[in-house]
């Protein structure tokens, strides 16, 4: 599977946090992973990751959602063929911050959580339900179990 990952962060996330080419590719590493298990099918993925700040997603969240209140995550399915998918995860990187301290994590690993999240979303899982919850956490935990391992 070809893929092509684009990080970016608006002025006011990247005041209060910056990436790095390493990180940046252990990101794309993580998206791979859970590309290439859930969905087997795609031979183009095109992913756009974006930091923003939480009152920047907010305005994302209520124009394009019609919800009012802040989220950690908001992904966006573009365009989707049988074997071709282009899609857009925004982040917050104050709501990630702020799980990370409520999860005893760091924040670069909440953000490659938050990507696995929305690639999970994209593969189609849901987690409206506690059940389905319990299924989208147990399946984001096996990934970066599998992350940690160096697979």
């Amino acid at each position: 599977m070809h893929l092509r990952f684009t990080l970016s962060q608006s002025k006011a996330a990247n005041r209060t946090y910056r990436t790095d080419k390493t990180y940046k590719t252990q990101l794309k590493n993580a998206a791979r992973l859970v590309a290439v298990t859930e969905l087997p099918q795609l031979q183009e993925l095109e992913l756009s990751v974006v930091f923003l700040s939480d009152s920047e997603l907010l305005a994302i969240n209520r124009t394009s959602l019609g919800h009012d209140w802040l989220t950690d995550i908001i992904t966006f399915e573009l365009e989707r063929t049988p074997t071709t998918l282009e899609a857009e995860i925004y982040i917050s990187i104050d709501r990630a911050r702020e799980n990370a301290k409520q999860f005893r994590a760091t924040l670069k690993e909440e953000l490659k959580h938050l990507v696995i999240h929305g690639l999970l979303h994209l593969a189609g899982m849901k987690d409206k339900t506690a059940a389905q919850k319990k299924q989208m956490r147990a399946r984001e935990r096996w990934y970066l179990a599998k992350l940690s391992e160096g697979v």
